[in-house]
């Protein structure tokens, strides 16, 4: 039975044209009646949530995303459709809702354990973990009030995840304290992966949806325009994002003599090659062996930190390996309109026989907008690997070489024994 299931839920808000709040703009308004606009925030959403599953929502502004989770918490009702949830369910919608500014740091996280009914113990614990983790246990006999707005986030954020449930429905919260506090925020997903906790997050940092989701889910106007893979779900929709005319981005056109390539345009790649080593142009290398992708952006507008990163493709189209600068924590310059910027990227050829073509992206540093994309701004082969174009048992193609080294061997009595002990886990374990 799916965790989640939504059927057919359309939803719809009246927004009103005119606001009259006093009575001395009613008399000046000669009490014309109020008219309104119907926005239709989903119509007809079809979704399916299985257990233990890490899904991504994405979407602009205004798209849907943030009514679908308050409609699938039950905060708002679905004027058509039906909503099934199977399991408990907690949602961090807003961080720090409930809490009092009157209120102590201590009293504020005592007062959400009790509303979660845990025992005086487990709360004073929980209490203790909760300020921890937030980053501010100086400041736990203060009042709510006096904290800044990102300390509230943090102990909002930090609070909320005590809830022990099934179901967590997670709002745009990965933006929320400093890059500490975000490392910290990180782990806390990685792990609850691992535990395959049901997750719905919303989230416009592309990154980290390609990063931990299972799945992804593109909400464009209050409908369902993509859902699957997250690589393939994030592609069409940055494709949107950067050539659809209510966004305001310019079209780029693919050039005739140049890579395929889309974006704003606001920082472009100019160049991109392959090296050695020793700064030298590769075009083979042996796999395992060493080599440097280097890239050079020039800016055609002022650019805060933008985010860089590399897409490597085999020739059929399969993404083998992905990175950017804000995966590795590196954070790059403002960039000056007409300033050119160099990207450098160290990396082993741990891959298969064949020809592999560079992606190239440039982002804001959000990255929620790409400036540029460009495929295939260079290319290599490699050569020497071990690894066959041959299919495997399941009939799937390995792209890495790893360097594996197979050894085997007869096993005398007392090890058939223990191997024989060790053989149901490993069934058990194995593939299906």
């Amino acid at each position: 039975m799916p965790a989640i299931e939504l059927r057919d839920v359309h939803k719809a808000f009246r927004l009103p044209h005119e606001v009259h709040t006093t009575l001395t703009e009613r008399i000046l308004s000669g009490f014309r009646r109020t008219t309104y606009e119907k926005f239709e925030a989903l119509r007809g959403v079809d979704l399916v949530v299985e257990p233990g599953t890490f899904v991504g929502v994405i979407g602009g502004n205004g798209s849907g995303k943030s009514t679908l989770l308050k409609i699938i918490s039950g905060l708002l009702p679905p004027d058509r459709g039906e909503v099934s949830v199977d399991g408990s369910m907690s949602a961090l919608l807003e961080l720090g809702l409930g809490f009092s500014a009157e209120l102590t740091v201590r009293e504020n996280v005592e007062l959400y354990a009790a509303v979660l009914g845990f025992p005086r113990r487990e709360a004073r614990r929980r209490v203790d973990e909760a300020i921890t983790f937030a980053g501010i246990d100086r400041f736990r006999d203060a009042k709510l009030k006096n904290l800044s707005t990102g300390m509230r986030a943090r102990l909002g954020f930090a609070t909320a995840l005590q809830a022990e449930s099934d179901i967590l429905l997670l709002d745009e919260i990965l933006a929320v304290g400093d890059a500490d506090f975000q490392r910290r925020c990180l782990e806390v997903f990685e792990n609850l992966k691992l535990r395959r906790k049901t997750i719905v997050l919303v989230s416009h940092d592309l990154g980290q949806v390609q990063r931990f989701c299972d799945s992804a889910v593109w909400i464009q106007r209050g409908r369902v325009q993509a859902e699957g893979d997250p690589e393939a779900v994030i592609t069409r929709y940055l494709r949107t994002l950067n050539t659809s005319p209510e966004i305001g981005a310019d079209v780029d056109e693919e050039e005739p003599d140049g890579p395929p390539r889309w974006g704003d345009g606001r920082v472009r790649v100019v160049r991109a090659w392959v090296e050695d080593e020793a700064g030298r142009p590769l075009t083979r290398v042996r796999s395992g062996d060493p080599l440097v992708v280097v890239a050079i952006a020039e800016a055609f507008e002022d650019t805060v930190q933008p985010v860089m990163g590399i897409g490597l493709h085999s020739m059929d189209g399969v993404l083998v390996y992905a990175a950017n600068t804000k995966w590795f924590g590196v954070r790059t310059v403002t960039v000056s309109a007409g300033q050119r910027i160099e990207m450098r990227v160290p990396m082993i050829a741990a891959l298969r026989n064949g020809r592999y073509n560079v992606q190239v992206g440039i982002a804001d540093r959000f990255s929620t907008t790409f400036h540029d994309v460009a495929d295939g701004v260079a290319n290599f082969m490699v050569h020497g690997s071990a690894c066959r174009q041959e299919s495997d048992f399941q009939g799937r193609l390995s792209h890495a070489d790893l360097q594996a080294r197979f050894a085997t061997r007869l096993l005398d009595g007392d090890e058939l024994a223990d191997a024989d002990a060790v053989a149901p886990m490993l069934n058990r374990g194995g593939p299906r």
